[in-house]
């Protein structure tokens, strides 16, 4: 629940970033938990966005439920945020119950996540029906894998005997200490968490069937499938479909053009170095530009349309900014 009005926030927001428009702006970047891949390529966007003459910081969050209430209060100036819970709470749906978190933009595309189970080989587990009666870990509470993993399991029936919130530089230690039986994440890959377990102990990679993928998607069409490619982990021995949600940055509707532009320029110019600091990064695409689920901020869309994106309307909006 937010904790100031829509007025308050705009307000709050623009003292925040005073009246620069230029690459000068302090900028910080809503993230997620320590461990996972939203925080190295957040890490990976600060880096770039202070080359490119921006005080640009990560911090730690819940998530991307968490980053869009924060943008959307003006709070903070960028988060990284999943399509699903993006499109829902712009719309006010599902988790945003009525509320519509309308003050949030688009700004770029990132990378599609892949849900993914992994467990240590000596569990057992090995497929998604497994899950069944043993304590799986979802991430951070208000998470994306935790938000919608509970959904895949209601519509399943699969159903843990207990769901555990950490973050994932926790969750490997209790996958190793035996205090969990498996772990959940959606994440571009590969995930830092699965990495560092596997890099101890042999894991199981688990997909979601395509059966169940295409029935969440009938439901929910913003969601789609891809491939985890063999080599991702030791444990893919062979390409996995699982079911996928596309990543996307946002801001607030009321920071500048021009600061926008030069942070939509800056990651176009720069993805060799986006692409080092995390794999995932080579899903930056200006083709993907079409992923995102709600209007882009006009600095983005100037940006856009001078490279010759075609931009659908939906994504146009209602032209505020400034």
């Amino acid at each position: 629940m937010r904790t100031i009005g829509k007025a308050a926030a705009s307000a709050a927001f623009a003292v925040a970033i005073g009246s620069a428009a230029h690459a000068q702006d302090n900028v910080t970047i809503g993230a997620a938990s320590v461990g996972g891949t939203y925080y190295v390529w957040a890490g990976g966007l600060a880096n770039v966005l202070s080359q490119a003459g921006m005080d640009a910081n990560v911090e730690v969050t819940g998530g991307p439920l968490h980053n869009i209430q924060l943008v959307d209060a003006g709070e903070m100036q960028l988060g990284l945020s999943t399509a699903a819970p993006a499109y829902e709470g712009f719309n006010g749906i599902e988790w945003a119950d009525g509320e519509e978190y309308d003050n949030i933009r688009a700004v770029l595309p990132m990378y599609p996540s892949f849900f993914t189970w992994w467990s240590l080989e000596t569990s057992g587990i090995e497929s998604f029906q497994d899950l069944d009666g043993n304590v799986v870990a979802m991430g951070p509470t208000g998470g994306t894998p935790d938000t919608y993993g509970r959904v895949v399991y209601e519509q399943t029936g699969v159903t843990p005997s207990r769901m555990v919130n950490a973050g994932f530089s926790d969750i490997v230690n209790l996958l190793r200490d035996g205090q969990i039986d498996a772990a959940f994440t959606t994440a571009g890959l590969p995930h830092p968490a699965v990495a560092e377990n596997e890099s101890t102990d042999p894991i199981n990679l688990i997909t979601l069937p395509p059966e169940i993928s295409r029935a969440f998607i009938e439901e929910y069409p913003y969601f789609g499938t891809g491939i985890v490619p063999a080599g991702t982990y030791e444990a893919v021995t062979e390409d996995q479909e699982t079911l996928t949600v596309w990543n996307f940055l946002i801001t607030n509707a009321d920071m500048p053009d021009d600061t926008v532009y030069e942070i939509v320029k800056a990651v176009f110019e720069n993805q060799d170095a986006m692409i080092e600091a995390h794999p995932a990064s080579r899903y930056v695409q200006l083709e993907n530009v079409g992923e995102i689920t709600i209007p882009l901020h006009p600095g983005a869309l100037r940006y856009y349309e001078e490279q010759g994106v075609e931009i659908p309307d939906r994504l146009r909006g209602d032209g505020s900014g400034s």
